[in-house]
């Protein structure tokens, strides 16, 4: 950085990319961010539609095109994708990386379908921008993105990185029936079609729960309630693509 570097290039998964990130939001100038997804689930190449094929990943690295993204602030901790509390943060802490060398993405998959087993809604309180809510709910996320699995596979419409507001989604789901309602709901593209997903917006987060709920940041886990978030807009500039349809 001393040096004066045109860009940096992160080559791992989502934590390697955190990471790199939170270095370059030190800096009053930083440069270009470029990503090699090399990770388990690389949610965040996947929103910003950058190629998963090494080669074609690369080529992208050196493009033309820098759109400066959204960062959020949970606790005063950068993440790019999505802060979670509750039962998807359990799943999380059960993909340990030696089940995730085994088994890839299914691992998210097999560490959900224990940790959702026998689990009853709690009553969070959310307060988005001031104005608190009691959502009762397995799982409350606070996203900067949200496709999962493939790009259009939603937790939500019309989340933007580069909208400077975060978007807050509260999942019902506490059985399997209601599980494959929701996942359901991903697929057709109408995420939020069902009283077992609540859906809002804001710049300032803070969520809660008592007894206190497992925290997960960008796939890592952080501790637990309450964690409180802001959104840091447009603070990081990362490269895409040319032909992606982000724009700052």
């Amino acid at each position: 950085m001393d040096a004066g570097a045109e860009r940096v290039v992160a080559i791992g998964g989502d934590g390697t990319v955190v990471e790199a990130a939170a270095g370059l939001l030190e800096l009053s100038e930083p440069p270009p961010l470029a990503i090699v997804p090399q990770g388990t689930a690389n949610l965040l190449a996947l929103n910003l539609g950058i190629p998963h094929e090494r080669e074609s990943a690369v080529q992208a690295a050196f493009s033309s095109k820098v759109v400066r993204i959204d960062c959020g602030l949970a606790n005063g901790d950068p993440f790019l994708i999505a802060v979670g509390a509750g039962v998807h943060a359990d799943a999380i802490a059960r993909a340990d990386r030696s089940s995730k060398r085994r088994w890839g993405v299914a691992a998210y998959g097999i560490a959900g379908w224990h940790a959702t087993r026998g689990v009853t809604p709690a009553r969070f309180a959310v307060d988005i921008d001031g104005e608190e809510i009691e959502i009762e709910a397995t799982t409350v996320q606070v996203m900067n993105v949200a496709s999962v699995i493939r790009r259009g596979w939603e937790f939500a419409r019309g989340v933007s990185p580069v909208d400077g507001i975060l978007d807050v989604v509260a999942h019902r789901a506490s059985n399997l029936a209601e599980h494959i309602v929701t996942a359901a709901a991903v697929v057709s593209g109408a995420p939020t079609a069902t009283d077992l997903v609540v859906h809002r917006r804001g710049r300032r987060v803070r969520v809660d729960v008592d007894p206190p709920a497992t925290v997960q940041r960008d796939g890592e886990i952080a501790g637990r309630t309450p964690v409180l978030i802001d959104v840091l807009p447009r603070a990081l500039p990362v490269v895409l693509p040319e032909d992606s349809t982000w724009s700052s």
